[in-house]
């Protein structure tokens, strides 16, 4: 029976070495100037102080929700409501076999507001 080389362990302990030095210097790379620039660190959760929340209820509980054009979940995973900054916004519903549902809402600064929008089905 043949030995394998000791120096072969040596070499993968030092490959594996190196890979972990690559990879903090990787790091290093991108964390370190990120850091270095500051800025403001979003607020726990994503949400501001001055957000206005949005609760919005359904006849159609998985209804899509837009905002702005923009999706942002199922309305069944929204259920605390919605955050967006102050100011006009378009609401949004859509399902398949109904009809889109639309609401533009002006919020103020820290407003709490809870909403209902109905889906109507589409006739076959």
């Amino acid at each position: 029976m043949r030995q394998a080389p000791r120096r072969a362990a040596g070499a993968a302990a030092r490959g594996a070495c190196a890979a972990r030095t690559a990879l903090f210097v990787l790091f290093a790379l991108v964390w370190l100037p990120a850091a270095a620039c500051g800025g403001s660190r979003p607020h726990p959760g994503g949400v501001e102080r001055d957000d206005a929340i949005v609760q919005v209820r359904s006849n159609v509980r998985d209804a899509q929700v837009y905002v702005d054009g923009r999706f942002i979940a199922p309305l069944d995973a929204v259920t605390a409501g919605i955050a967006v900054e102050p100011g006009f916004h378009r609401f949004e519903l859509r399902r398949d076999d109904y009809f889109s549902s639309y609401l533009e809402l002006e919020l103020g600064r820290a407003e709490r507001r809870k909403v209902r929008m109905e889906l109507a089905p589409v006739l076959p």
